[in-house]
């Protein structure tokens, strides 16, 4: 089971708040909704004590979301935002949206659009922990290799290459064209420099990626392979184990 990412509701009604917490959404996208506050500093405690998601229904004396927000960001916490209001007052939500804000709902809540934006607060969170990811993967997976710059400009470009290809599968002639080379030469230079092909090079790094992904426990064994661009399941379970020598379902963290 990937590990489920945590809900604060911030709500001046208790009662109301516990309702929230008791729909199905919350364990079917993969969040627990256990916490709660009633005001900003208490949302600012708790919020330091780990949650991904705040849903807080504003309230323009006692719990306003755009203040909220701004606290909470000014206490060095990223979590995401969706905020609730029984009117939609137009300025409200478009500041609502410049401080980040998910999703901005009006009471009486839908259940269906509620789902839809905590969907997209659950994509959203993906995408920036696979950012992180990625960044620590590279950083860690140059160190290993011994690849330090001390003053090599091509380390530096290939550092920066690879930390600027995290949306696209890189082959060598893409690799080849982002240095200015063809392809052929860009080979040869690669493999003089490395003692590995390009190629070998990249997919070995994927690997890396994936197996700390998946070690991760907040993703499957197909969403990795989403995320990587393969084409199936099974092609991206025989690249892992020729690879690294072991399954995904070794590694994946349950």
């Amino acid at each position: 089971m990937s590990k489920r990412q945590k809900v604060l509701i911030a709500d001046t009604d208790s009662t109301r708040a516990a309702k929230l917490s008791r729909l199905p959404i919350w364990a079917e996208s993969g969040f627990i909704a256990e916490q709660f506050s009633a005001d900003i500093p208490d949302t600012i405690k708790n919020a330091k004590s780990g949650c991904e998601l705040i849903i807080c229904r504003h309230d323009p004396s006692a719990l306003p979301a755009p203040e909220l927000m701004k606290a909470v960001a000014a206490s060095g916490n990223t979590p995401l935002f969706i905020v609730m209001s029984r009117t939609a007052d137009a300025s409200l939500i478009r500041e609502c949206f410049i401080l980040g804000a998910v999703d901005f709902l009006t009471e009486p809540i839908d259940e269906q659009k509620l789902s839809d934006a905590v969907l997209r607060a659950r994509s959203q969170l993906k995408r920036n922990t696979s950012n992180e990811e990625y960044v620590s993967t590279a950083n860690d997976f140059f160190e290993e290799l011994g690849l330090t710059e001390n003053n090599d400009k091509f380390i530096t470009q290939l550092r920066k290459f690879m930390l600027s290809s995290e949306n696209v599968i890189a082959t060598t002639e893409y690799a080849a064209d982002h240095f200015g080379f063809n392809k052929d030469y860009f080979g040869r230079m690669f493999k003089s420099k490395l003692g590995m092909t390009f190629g070998d090079f990249y997919n070995r790094f994927r690997m890396k990626f994936a197996e700390r992904l998946l070690r991760s426990g907040r993703y499957k064994v197909y969403e990795v392979s989403e995320m990587l661009g393969f084409a199936s399941v099974d092609y991206f379970s025989a690249v892992f184990k020729k690879t690294t020598g072991k399954r995904p379902s070794d590694v994946k963290k349950y």
